[in-house]
């Protein structure tokens, strides 16, 4: 680090030179100009060449303490991260939350659109990993939900899995598309009694299932 410091600090007073060589030929700077410009770039030069070590300069009688300014700076940063993980926390429990009014009959959590908004922000922000306990548990959540969406419209899977359970996702996909539990749920009406279209709503549900799955495994993991 101290290498590139150096090196940038040299590459600054370098153009400096031949920048004000240039004017100076051009005669757009006087030799004392000249002078004072290279001086400067120099003092610049150096500074970021030290500035690991520099603890402060002065500037038109105004002293820049670099320690201090870098210290409050990360400071900042860093209370900005707290911040921003609090919010998402506070968000992630609004987002298992049931939504107001009746289901929608879908195969698909309600709350499930507004979740996975909220986890790409998570995943932008590199906070992962320090909300994986909180995600861990919405998932759990959603997952209880969406196990629910998909139990309302195949009836096999209501007789099987008590409210609390997570079964694999490709065990649920055999149970929740087995013939007789579609066909009772045609006769309960679901879809119209369309079975091509009550199969259609239960593979999107359960690949919704096996996403938050997948999810909430992974936040599992130690």
């Amino acid at each position: 680090m101290k290498i590139l410091l150096s090196l940038f600090g040299f590459s600054i007073f370098s153009l400096s030179v031949f920048f004000g060589l240039d004017l100076l030929g051009a005669q757009q700077l006087s030799g004392g100009e000249f002078v004072a410009l290279v001086i400067a770039f120099a003092v610049l030069g150096l500074i970021v060449s030290f500035s690991s070590e520099v603890q402060e300069f002065s500037v038109a009688g105004n002293i820049v303490k670099l320690k201090e300014v870098k210290k409050d700076a990360d400071k900042s940063i860093d209370d900005l991260k707290k911040a921003r993980i609090g919010n998402f926390r506070f968000l992630l429990k609004l987002a298992a939350r049931f939504p107001g009014g009746f289901g929608s009959g879908s195969t698909v959590d309600d709350r499930l659109n507004d979740f996975w908004l909220l986890y790409e922000q998570i995943l932008e922000s590199n906070d992962e990993d320090d909300l994986k306990l909180n995600i861990k548990e919405v998932s759990r959540v959603l997952l209880n939900g969406q196990l629910n969406s998909i139990r309302q419209n195949s009836d096999l899977v209501g007789e099987k899995y008590p409210r609390e359970a997570l079964p694999e996702p490709n065990e649920l996909l055999l149970v929740a598309i087995d013939s007789e539990s579609v066909e009772k749920a045609a006769k309960r009406n679901v879809y119209g009694g369309d079975i091509v279209q009550i199969k259609q709503a239960l593979i999107v549900g359960l690949n919704e299932y096996k996403k938050l799955y997948e999810l909430h495994k992974k936040c599992s993991e130690i």
